[in-house]
């Protein structure tokens, strides 16, 4: 509440002046301020004092996003500046900031010319109704459409509501059309801060900072100190026509003590809301793109309005609509349509691509991590079919995912909030609750579905507290997409900024005695050599256990945990993240569940890069409330040794052939596949080679389509067959199976490698099932069997 209306000063003014009229003689018998001059007589009038027209900030007026600018110590010093967020809850009052510096000229014979100070604009609030447009797709909006499929109605800015406002007034501060969120190239990233303690008092903001410095050489915070940001907001006792129809001017001055040093400092408001963000919408024909949806408690949501929950102010802008079809997208279809279809937009103004596609698989939605573009985009997939499970609503049973717009909609603001580096809450060490909001993996909400409250109605269209804060605070590099790579700042201890976690401590879950997970790995590699694990997960207790079948980097239940030799953490999973309900299947007493899985190249790039002991350990949710830990293996890495080994390296670690290994396709890389293909045909007596071969045979055995070139590769069984034999050559069955289901793309079940490499070994096999070579096969059909229909054992 507000104590300080200003009324005291206001009446003290109007005393002071009728008190000089008559006489003065009781001037300051009420309290009104007295001034005299140097000579001792009463001053004539009240004298104008800027702390009697104006009086303190409401604690309120405070909350939002902030342009923060130091003051250049010299004309040749840096200019920093950049944004801060703050936070004002009901108990609660929290800050952070990320500030970026650059080298600028100073201005040459010319003044400084005053910034404009940016008013945010009232407009409706997104939880209380708004209508926000959120273009509809197919079929579900009437906006007329381009040649292109793209709505002329979208532009790549929100603009508020200014009816009623006078257009002089907005000419003349342009800065009032809209709101805007300060963003800088990721180049000028100089530190971060966030406040451990604040105090506000008589309109004085105190805050004790913590600065989290930034190495712009290896991207990561390096060190950190201690500062007092103060800051001074006070508003007009007179209200002008501008600030009673657009809201006070929002700005405050004073000064930023850290680094023994004293700099002032000033803060504009310039929006009532934390971060924004553009998403573009492109999607395939006849796919129906959730502008809004019925959730559970009967209101209406949009993707505005779940982001909005969280403070953020999403944006959403539909570009092309009429992608041609394609009933079956392969990962790598997937990235050259992200990379072919987003719009080229200028500036640093945060931007996602949300792509909504037609199937793969079982999955409901992806997001891809590329090692050179971190969480660039995601996807989800219309076509996907919900269950006709007793917790699914009797309406959504057997539907297809855009039938059912809160299924949808809820999916897609989930891969947006992975984009955003939101993780599973069990995959997050600061171990937060398992429940039904937003981040929830879809099986783990469905777990929570009952026939009376069945899903998607018994999902929450709000994000948990912990990812609130997370969207809200966490560092630019972290949340912002293309940035940082998934998870840092989760599980990355040695970067990234934690939020403070509860009495549980870090990963705090107990985890399943009855369970064990195991992971087998080679204890030396070379930089640059194909590198794979085996997973197992044992049931050693006397009753049979329900588990998760997703061992794998992919799919959202299986994550590896790596330390190289800087003893540094990382978080491993695959180029691509896909996310959908949770198959399981029954253990046994005894029973074992296991995969292979390459670690060659994932999220982080190329893993085993640096010479020296590596650990790297196994992570597995199997089921919504357990998850299991493998005890870790080393690896000892040298560098190359003959050469060989030294033109392997050299081949596997060229730009584009990790990724081509990750996806089990070169897509539209030509230099890739010529590496590839070099690497196959000099070096297929190693499995590094053979890895090369069987990705060319998976990429050849199959077309690969770019919507915007139609069949740019058709298949090549011949040139496939080929390259599967050179892999084939030299090894036993098993092997060549462990190898072909590691290079296949894990949420690509119907991979063509899998299935020709078992029909090659089962027609080169001699001597009968009972023979070695018949075991041989047998058991590398077992391997291929836990790839596409993975069950106990």
């Amino acid at each position: 509440m507000d104590h300080d209306c200003g009324c005291g000063d206001e009446a003290h003014v109007a005393h002071h002046h009728s008190g000089h009229h008559h006489g003065g003689h009781d001037a300051g018998h009420h309290g009104a301020p007295l001034e005299f001059d140097a000579d001792g007589r009463l001053v004539v009038g009240p004298l104008v004092r800027p702390e009697l027209l104006t009086r303190p900030c409401p604690l309120g007026t405070l909350d939002g996003s902030w342009l923060l600018e130091l003051e250049r110590r010299t004309v040749f010093g840096p200019e920093v500046r950049g944004a801060m967020r703050i936070e004002v809850g009901t108990s609660s009052l929290r800050i952070s900031g990320d500030l970026y510096s650059r080298r600028v000229l100073p201005p040459v014979l010319e003044p400084l010319r005053p910034i404009p100070v940016p008013f945010p604009v009232p407009e409706p609030d997104p939880l209380a109704g708004a209508v926000v447009r959120e273009p509809g797709i197919g079929g579900h909006d009437t906006h007329a459409q381009d040649a292109h499929g793209r709505d002329p109605h979208a532009d790549d800015t929100h603009t508020p509501d200014t009816t009623g406002i006078d257009p002089g007034i907005l000419a003349e501060i342009p800065s009032l059309r809209t709101r805007w969120y300060p963003a800088f190239p990721a180049s000028e990233y100089s530190w971060y801060f966030r406040s451990n303690g604040a105090t506000y008092a008589g309109g004085t903001l105190t805050v004790q900072i913590v600065r989290h410095l930034w190495n712009r050489t290896t991207q990561e915070f390096v060190s950190t100190d201690t500062g007092t940001l103060t800051l001074s907001c006070r508003r007009p006792l007179v209200v002008t026509t501008t600030s009673a129809v657009l809201g006070p001017e929002q700005g405050m001055t004073g000064t930023l003590s850290i680094g023994g040093t004293v700099t002032n400092v000033t803060a504009r408001k310039t929006s009532p809301m934390y971060r924004g963000c553009r998403i573009e919408v492109d999607a395939m024909v006849n796919r129906v793109f959730p502008a809004s949806a019925t959730i559970g408690t009967g209101a209406t949501a949009t993707v505005r309005s779940v982001y909005a929950s969280a403070g953020w102010d999403v944006t959403v802008v539909t570009d092309e609509i009429a992608v041609p079809d394609d009933a079956d997208l392969t990962n790598a279809e997937l990235a050259t349509l992200m990379t072919g279809h987003r719009q080229a937009v200028a500036g640093e103004a945060w931007r996602l691509w949300l792509f909504v596609g037609s199937s793969q698989g079982g999955l409901f939605g992806i997001m891809f991590d590329d090692d050179t573009v971190p969480r660039e985009g995601a996807a989800g997939f219309a076509d996907v079919r919900l269950g006709n499970d007793s917790f699914i609503a009797a309406a959504a049973r057997g539907r297809p995912l855009d039938e059912v717009p809160a299924a949808f909609l809820r999916t897609l603001v989930h891969e947006a909030g992975h984009a955003f580096n939101l993780w599973h809450p069990k995959h997050d060490v600061h171990n937060p609750g398992i429940g039904i909001e937003i981040m929830n993996q879809t099986g783990d909400v469905m777990g929570f579905a009952t026939v009376a409250n069945p899903y998607p109605n018994n999902a929450a269209f709000v994000f948990s507290d912990h990812d609130r804060t997370s969207l809200i605070h966490s560092p630019d590099p972290q949340v912002r997409p293309g940035w940082k790579n998934f998870g840092w700042g989760h599980g990355d201890l040695s970067a990234g900024l934690p939020a403070p976690v509860d009495v549980a401590g870090l990963g705090g879950d107990t985890g399943d005695e009855g369970l064990r997970l195991t992971v087998e790995m080679p204890a030396q590699a070379y930089v640059g050599e194909y590198v794979t694990a085996e997973v197992a997960l044992t049931n050693v207790s006397d009753q049979p256990r329900t588990v998760t079948t997703l061992v794998n980097l992919s799919e959202g239940d299986l994550v590896f945990v790596h330390t190289p030799p800087d003893h540094s953490l990382q978080h491993l999973v695959d180029v691509a993240i896909g996310c959908g309900p949770r198959p399981t299947t029954v253990l046994q007493p005894g029973e074992s569940l296991r995969n292979h899985v390459q670690v060659f190249f994932t999220n982080q790039g190329v893993t085993f890069t640096e010479p020296g002991r590596h650990t790297v350990a196994a992570q597995l949710e199997v089921d919504p409330l357990t998850t299991v830990r493998s005890a870790p293996v080393t690896v000892d890495v040298r560098g190359p040794a003959t050469d060989a080994e030294v033109d392997i390296s050299a081949k596997t670690l060229t730009p584009g052939v990790g990724r081509a290994i990750a996806l089990g396709d070169f897509a539209t890389d030509a230099a890739a596949r010529a590496v590839l293909t070099d690497l196959a045909e000099q070096h297929s007596d190693t499995d590094t080679g053979a890895a090369g071969a069987l990705v060319l045979a998976n990429a050849l055995n199959r077309s690969f389509s770019d919507v915007r070139a139609q069949d740019v590769r058709a298949a090549a069984p011949d040139d496939a067959a080929h390259f599967l034999e050179l892999a084939l050559t030299g090894r036993t069955a098993q092997r060549a199976a462990e190898l072909a289901v590691t290079v296949a793309s894990p949420t690509e079940k119907n991979a063509p490698v899998v299935a020709d490499t078992i029909a090659a070994l089962a027609a080169r096999a001699k001597g009968g099932a009972r023979s070695a070579a018949g075991k041989d096969v047998a058991a590398a059909k077992l391997v291929a069997a836990d790839f596409t229909e993975p069950e106990g054992r």
